[in-house]
């Protein structure tokens, strides 16, 4: 789950990072813009967990039996696990890809 949604993140900000740079935008203001929107699904996962869906792994706990306060504990671990391995793999990429811009001809 960790690095299936860290790639996500990852070919999102790749996706937007070249779009702005296409439209002309400083590569920093790009990277900002790219980062910022990489990081909209795990910011609207969070905002779901609970309300609108109950993850496998807090519900599995629940059946269990475990306390569903200790099984909330540990969805969000889970779930800042997911948003901190995304926003750390987007920063890094953004980083390494500001640096070094594909050749022209490749866009």
């Amino acid at each position: 789950m960790i690095f299936a949604n860290a790639m996500t993140a990852i070919s999102l900000a790749g996706e937007r990072f070249d779009d702005e740079r296409s439209r002309g935008v400083q590569p920093d203001k790009a990277m900002t813009v790219a980062f910022k929107a990489a990081l909209i699904p795990q910011v609207n996962a969070f905002l779901a967990v609970g309300l609108v869906s109950l993850p496998g792994m807090m519900t599995g706990q629940i059946i269990a039996g475990v306390d569903p306060l200790l099984a909330i504990r540990y969805q969000i671990v889970v779930m800042a696990m997911i948003f901190g391995s995304a926003g750390l793999s987007v920063a890094l990429f953004l980083r390494w890809d500001g640096k070094h811009p594909a050749p022209s001809s490749l866009h």
